[in-house]
Formats: structure tokens, C-alpha cells, sequence
């Protein structure tokens, strides 16, 4: 346990990222009291009855600033940048406000022309989370171990006490568990495009070629554990996914391409394969002669 960094915590948004962002809190003591906020009052209640939270922030439904000193920001990417939008102003001045969007970019963004002056912000992603979503899943060891990056707001009259928001906030993640990288918004969004949001990509479109067939149950029935792992992404959440999609295009495209590439070079290998044209498959035999990286 370690004395408390802040006064009172709002989370934003309690599903599986923050309500497991609130227990690793709790659990390290680096907050006197925690508030929440939900769309879904069931949200709320169940996070009330778990201990998970100790009360309701209803100031960005019944008018008024709220008191917490750190909002964090646990939404999909398109709530995040309406709340900043919509509820930006109801942020009391001095707080810090973070995130933990999949995409870095259009939030930061959104933060410097949403967020009044002496708010400031932090854009945050934990590397973190399951493709199984809400509340019922949250657990406080979510963040050991973990990567978390950090983008700093990139504005020229931050000074000294933005430092040390920024200093606070990092110590917190830290007890969390978590290893902080620093990043820019740019770099974040082009790593996470290869690391990924291409893996979910291609675990949806080999989900969704099996599933095109008549005989598609009996393919899986046949399936191994190299199936099971590579199709695990693609049940995923839409209304997650489409948030990262539309807001990291161009980056995302790029790993396509790169990926398109390798995979065209394989099918034309193969199909003078097919053809009996040649017994050679240099390219594709120097894909399964890559070292695997972890």
C-alpha cells in the first residue's frame, strides 16, 4: 500500500478497462475515493454492489463540475472524443483527464480543442483487455506486466504542475503494474495498425472465410488449436473495432499493403505450383523460415 496520489478518481466508462483501471487503484492505494460513470445504469449498480466504485459521478448528467482530480476516460474511441466534446467543460480546472482509446491521434486532438484551459491531458492505451468485454470481467491484475503507452499533449504552456499531473499519473500506472512507454500519437497509431489492429483484421476475414462455406461446421469440427487461436479476435466487438478503423486509416492501410503483398507473392508461387511450372517456393519458404518474436 503507498499513500494516496489522488483525491478522488472519476472512470469513465466502467467495462472491462475501467473497472479493472479501478480495482488495480484500489488495490494500490493510490486514491482516497473513487467515482464512475455509465450510459447503463445496470453498469453502475453492479460496479456499486462490487466495491468496485463508491459512488455515482452524476455531474455529466445532472449539471455542474465535477470534483475528481484524475478522469480516466475507459470508452470506445468515438465516446471518448464526444465526451470531450459534450462533457469536456464539466471537468473542474487543475484535473487531469486521460484515456485509454485504441487509437491515439484524433483523441489528442479532440482533447486540445475540447478541454478548457488548466484541464490537462494525458493520451493513454493500455496493451491490455480480452476480446471478452463488460464489467464481469474486470480484474485488478489487468495491467501487471502489461505495456501501457503514453502520449503526452503536446501544448507549449503545459508547465511545471502538467509535469507533475504527468509524473503523478505515471507513478499510478506504475503501481498498476504496468510498463509505461512513451510515445508520440502518430508513432502509437502506425505500431498498433501492425500489432493490432492487422491481427484482428485477418482473425475476422479467416473467420468470415470458413463461415462463407456450406460445410463451415464441419471445417471447424476438423479445426485444431491453430485455428481456435487465429479466429479468437473476431469475436470482438463491431462497435468497438469500427471506432479503430475510422480513425486510424491510413496507418492501417499501410500494414495492409505490406501484408497483401507477402500473401500475393505466395498465391502466385503456388499457382505455378499448381500448374507444375516449378518446384520452387522461395518466397513463401522464407516465411516459415521467420523468427517468431514475443
Amino acid at each position: 500500500m503507498t499513500s494516496s496520489i489522488w483525491k478522488r478518481v472519476t472512470i469513465v466508462g466502467c467495462g472491462l478497462v475501467g473497472a479493472s483501471f479501478a480495482l488495480a487503484l484500489r488495490r494500490a492505494g493510490a486514491c482516497r475515493r473513487i467515482a464512475g460513470w455509465d450510459s447503463r445504469p445496470a453498469t453502475l449498480d453492479e460496479a456499486r454492489a462490487r466495491g468496485i466504485i463508491d459512488e455515482v459521478d452524476s455531474s455529466f448528467t445532472g449539471g455542474g463540475d465535477s470534483s475528481s482530480d484524475l478522469f480516466y476516460l475507459a470508452l470506445p474511441v468515438g465516446e471518448i472524443i464526444r465526451f470531450l466534446q459534450e462533457s469536456g467543460s464539466r471537468i473542474r480546472g487543475g484535473a487531469l483527464v486521460t484515456d485509454a482509446g485504441s487509437t491515439k491521434v484524433e483523441i489528442c486532438d479532440a482533447a486540445r480543442a475540447c478541454l478548457l484551459e488548466g484541464r490537462r491531458f494525458i493520451g493513454g492505451h493500455p496493451i491490455a483487455g480480452s476480446h471478452l468485454a463488460g464489467i464481469a470481467h474486470a480484474r485488478a491484475d489487468l495491467f501487471e506486466n502489461a505495456p501501457y503507452v503514453l502520449v503526452r499533449n503536446e501544448r507549449d504552456d503545459e508547465g511545471e504542475g502538467a509535469g507533475k499531473s504527468f509524473a503523478a499519473f505515471e507513478e499510478t500506472l506504475r503501481l498498476t503494474g504496468a510498463r509505461v512507454v512513451w510515445m508520440t500519437a502518430a508513432e502509437h497509431d502506425r505500431a498498433m495498425a501492425f500489432v493490432s489492429h492487422l491481427p484482428q483484421i485477418m482473425s475476422s476475414a479467416l473467420a468470415a472465410t470458413i463461415n462463407e462455406y456450406p460445410d463451415a461446421d464441419a471445417l471447424v469440427n476438423l479445426s485444431g488449436t491453430g485455428y481456435r487461436d487465429m479466429t479468437r479476435l473476431s469475436a470482438s466487438s463491431w462497435s468497438v473495432w469500427r471506432d479503430i478503423l475510422q480513425t486510424n486509416p491510413a496507418p492501417i492501410v499501410a500494414a495492409l499493403d505490406s501484408l497483401t503483398e507477402k500473401l500475393k507473392t505466395v498465391r502466385d508461387e503456388l499457382h505455378l505450383q499448381a500448374g507444375l511450372q516449378t518446384n520452387d517456393l522461395p518466397t513463401t519458404g522464407k516465411l516459415f523460415a521467420q523468427p517468431h518474436r514475443e
